[in-house]
């Protein structure tokens, strides 16, 4: 790289005599500067020290985690059955996994509608975008799926990419609609199509994930709720009729449909069969190999979340507050747990689920004390607590 020379001549100083003197008194000054200085960080050190100030720097708090009672999302090991808790919410509604996340809708006093982000490794929380605040909770407001996250406002449905919670924001912009007045009352992604069940009016709306263009609107019965991707269709909940509609995702056509012996109001798609969970205290389930034949799993009392990965099939019971893994091959009851008070919203993976429970908040593991803003940053640095 060129550099820049300054070949001007410079006049030699004369030796001795005053000039030399207040060369000398130049030069000391800056020493007596850092010394003094010096010596006041070293005072500032030990009285930092004295009142563990740098403790509370250099070991953050823990973040608030959901005791039995709170309001948050707990991990629930497959291998073990082990509980772990996870982060608190002042409230929430709707969990899907997927992406590297976990996703979780809920609100804060003043904004209604806030998707979160926990990385599913810690349990922490780790970003957050605000949508549209709005009275209105759609019942299953959010799936992931065509690397994008779905949240569902009332007639309107949002497009939130993975790095945009890490990031902040606000989405202001709604991806899709449906028409005025009507309310969402699930999403599911599948086929390159965002599909979105109206809980009014019995249909469900596609969109394509690409440009949000509205593709098909098929009728499935008097109401629409929930839904499940499974055995190449999307399946629609009529609780009305107390049927499970089937629509064939290259004709956008109701295919086949199921009957249960009570309102069905969440629904999953295992490897083998569709389940439902119908207020009876038993899980329903329609295995592909029966041909339509329905059986029930005895399970408990006011069954809420459901949600389905490979063999294993896992309900909440918001009566007694536990998580039950059902084995779907066998079709019955392995484990259940206790998992905390009014389980609602269920996710699952290949490791466990994750369960949202509704309970009062309760902060745990509270640490109080000054924080790094309190100090200089030249001073943390300095005692060795940046």
């Amino acid at each position: 790289m060129p550099r820049v020379v300054d070949e001007r001549p410079v006049a030699p100083a004369e030796p001795g005599g005053a000039a030399e003197a207040d060369l000398g008194a130049r030069h000391r000054r800056p020493h007596w500067f850092l010394l003094s200085a010096l010596a006041l960080a070293v005072a500032a050190c030990l009285i930092a020290l004295a009142t563990g100030v740098l403790n509370s720097v250099s070991a953050p708090a823990a973040p608030p985690v959901v005791a039995d009672g709170g309001t948050g999302v707990v991990r629930v090991l497959a291998s073990t059955g082990q509980v772990r808790a996870g982060p608190v919410f002042f409230e929430l509604n709707g969990i899907a996994d997927g992406l590297g996340g976990l996703w979780v809708t809920g609100g804060v006093a003043k904004q209604n509608h806030i998707l979160s982000e926990v990385n599913p490794a810690t349990g922490r929380l780790v970003g957050q975008v605000e949508l549209p605040s709005r009275l209105v909770i759609n019942p299953n407001d959010i799936a992931v799926g065509s690397n994008a996250i779905w949240a569902a406002v009332g007639a309107s449905v949002y497009r939130v990419e993975p790095g945009s919670a890490l990031l902040g924001g606000v989405a202001t912009s709604a991806f899709a609609a449906l028409p005025p007045g009507d309310i969402a009352g699930d999403l599911v992604v599948d086929a390159g199509a965002l599909w979105a069940s109206d809980t009014a009016n019995g249909k469900v709306y596609r969109f394509a994930v690409s440009t949000g263009r509205l593709e098909a609107v098929i009728g499935v019965g008097p109401t629409a709720g929930a839904m499940a991707v499974g055995d190449g269709g999307v399946w629609v909940a009529d609780p009305d009729a107390r049927t499970v509609s089937r629509i064939s995702v290259t004709s956008n056509r109701v295919d086949s449909v199921l009957t249960f012996p009570s309102a069905p109001s969440h629904i999953a798609a295992s490897d083998n069969g569709l389940w439902v969970t119908a207020g009876t205290g038993s899980v329903a389930a329609a295995l592909n190999s029966d041909h339509g034949r329905i059986l029930t799993v005895p399970v408990a009392p006011e069954l809420t979340g459901l949600a389905a990965v490979g063999d294993t099939v896992w309900v909440a019971s918001t009566a007694n507050g536990t998580l039950s893994r059902i084995d779907a091959v066998r079709h019955v009851v392995v484990a259940t747990v206790r998992v905390g008070t009014r389980p609602y919203a269920v996710a699952a993976d290949r490791q466990g689920a994750w369960v949202a429970l509704l309970g009062q908040p309760v902060m745990m593991h509270a640490q109080s004390g000054p924080s790094s803003a309190q100090l200089p940053a030249w001073l943390l640095r300095l005692c060795g607590g940046g």
